[in-house]
């Protein structure tokens, strides 16, 4: 009978935690939806990187509404790509079910922090056997700083890296659910996170090069080896047999965009710092926790240890009612913060949007942390607190960082003169019968070229229009005549007369060009509009014979 009632409480208890959980995540949704629409969706999307996910995403969704639905998924996952396959995937799901647009795109990335927090939850909760440490596990992801700073790869951006964050989260928390890969299921299930996480982010299979043999390091050195190997083999096989097909037909695509790229060709140099190995340790350092974990983050870290050592008794017998996971959480933890740490310590080139990619890794060692005195606790209060400490903090920074509007009113002015060129030119294009309308551009910007003004006017008109990017023709100085050649092919030029416009040796090349380019402009086209925007003096020209 007693039996009978603690079973029906456990399942009790079970529903209202699911319950609790969907009230969470669906009140998580609802702010940032609301919070994107109101701040964001409505600028240009910043930064070239979101513009090329987002024109794959929509013409992923355009061959979808063409050829059907199964032939437009197959196409976001065959496409060619050089850094991942499942961003256009994921999108035109979602455009399925709400529409093209920023806001759906955007949707994206709080569902795969949702994941990761799921994920989180369930992994502590079956390690532990702690309810309010699985609550305090979920909370901690929302403590950091960059996904709510409204900066490149945050929460905000249509890019890689918070996905691909949020994917190595949730595949560390399955990880951690393996218990050292003596569970063969969870094995399994880490082995597609595995595949699903390098299809995301083509990069992370450095990380998981040295994170699979860390982990093949420690296993022969702990019991049950032969077992745990096996099942470490087959986590690798699943993940090989999902992502090793795509990888091969991208083959050339990555290996020209990251060993060229990043490495042999003429680009890597300008974007190389020239860092020594201290300065890159330390470089990865600041960024790690001055701007990707964040003060929230460390003051819990902080917090909540003291509240456990607080009632940590050394003589205190463990409590059989919670688990220590021990080195099952501690070693996969370490492995998945060194991994990348090691990697982008060692490259040359440095963005410190991807260093946010060892934030799982020290998430899960704070809770290894906590899981540890977590046993041998005399406050049974403690835990109870930790939890609703973290849901109070991380819950407060959630709503509070995303309250805030993307820029001042300066910003948001120029953003909205963007819009009104960006309707000027399709409304143009349109009337002058243009199909293919070229645009050039003298400096590399994510505001004015053909490539987010197609992303713009798709976004704002619904109409996918094929703008043709005639300048610039990259950050690197391109020949002269090839540049003039392509201004006398454009139907509308921006020229910049006065102001910054940028430091690449394209945008040196084209100041110092300004005068002959602009005597072309006005012996050639029309004038149709000066105008300053974001601290430039620029001008607008567009071919005579169109109205």
């Amino acid at each position: 009978m007693a039996a009978g009632n603690a079973g029906s409480a456990g399942r009790e208890g079970r529903g209202w935690s699911l319950l609790a959980l969907a009230l969470l995540f669906a009140a998580e949704f609802v702010w940032f939806d609301t919070q994107t629409s109101r701040h964001f969706t409505w600028i240009y999307p910043r930064w070239n990187d979101q513009i090329q996910y987002l024109t794959e995403s929509y013409t992923g969704f355009e061959y979808l509404k063409a050829h059907g639905f199964w032939a437009g998924l197959r196409a976001t996952l065959v496409n060619p790509s050089a850094q991942g396959t499942l961003h256009d995937f994921g999108a035109v799901l979602l455009f399925c079910v709400a529409g093209p647009s920023r806001g759906a795109a955007l949707a994206l990335n709080l569902f795969a922090l949702i994941a990761w927090q799921a994920a989180l939850f369930v992994a502590v909760r079956r390690g532990t056997n702690s309810r309010p440490l699985a609550w305090a596990a979920l909370a901690l992801p929302l403590a950091l700083r960059w996904a709510w700073s409204a900066a490149p790869g945050s929460a905000v951006d249509f890019r890689l890296d918070h996905l691909a964050l949020c994917a190595l989260g949730a595949t560390l928390a399955c990880a951690l659910l393996t218990r050292g890969f003596r569970a063969t299921g969870w094995s399994a299930v880490f082995g597609a996170a595995t595949g699903f996480t390098l299809l995301t982010r083509f990069l992370t299979g450095t990380y998981f090069t040295l994170i699979l043999l860390g982990l093949v390091i420690w296993i022969l050195s702990g019991d049950h080896r032969l077992r745990r190997l096996g099942n470490l083999a087959l986590a690798v096989v699943i993940a090989a047999a999902l992502a090793g097909p795509f990888f091969w037909i991208n083959r050339d695509w990555v290996w020209n965009y990251y060993m060229i790229g990043h490495f042999t060709g003429p680009e890597s140099a300008i974007r190389n710092p020239n860092m020594g190995l201290s300065a890159s340790i330390a470089w990865v350092w600041h960024h790690l926790s001055q701007n990707h974990l964040g003060p929230v983050f460390w003051w819990l870290a902080g917090a909540g240890t003291t509240l456990l050592a607080l009632g940590f008794r050394r003589d205190r017998a463990p409590s059989p009612a919670v688990r220590s996971p021990g080195s099952d959480w501690w070693v996969p933890g370490a492995l998945f913060l060194a991994a990348p740490a090691l990697i982008l310590t060692l490259h040359q080139q440095k963005s410190e949007i991807v260093v946010g990619a060892l934030a799982p890794g020290a998430v899960v060692l704070v809770l290894a942390l906590w899981a540890q005195v977590l046993p041998r606790q005399r406050f049974p209060w403690a835990p109870a607190l930790l939890a609703a400490g973290c849901l109070a903090a991380t819950g407060t920074t959630f709503v509070l960082r995303q309250l805030p509007p993307a820029g001042d009113a300066g910003f948001q002015a120029a953003a909205r003169k963007v819009n009104a060129l960006a309707d000027y030119i399709y409304l143009r294009s349109q009337a002058a019968g243009l199909k293919n309308p070229r645009v050039g551009v003298d400096q590399v910007t994510d505001s004015l070229d053909g490539q987010v003004l197609r992303v713009i006017c798709y976004e704002r008109k619904q109409d996918w229009v094929p703008f043709i990017m005639t300048l610039p023709t990259g950050i690197m100085e391109a020949d002269e005549a090839l540049i003039m050649e392509r201004l006398a092919n454009s139907d509308f030029i921006f020229l910049t007369e006065g102001g910054s416009n940028g430091n690449w040796p394209y945008d040196r090349q084209l100041r110092a060009l300004l005068p002959k380019t602009q005597a072309w402009c006005d012996a050639h086209l029309k004038l149709v509009e000066r105008f300053e925007i974001f601290g430039r003096r620029m001008v607008l020209y567009q071919r005579p014979e169109i109205p």
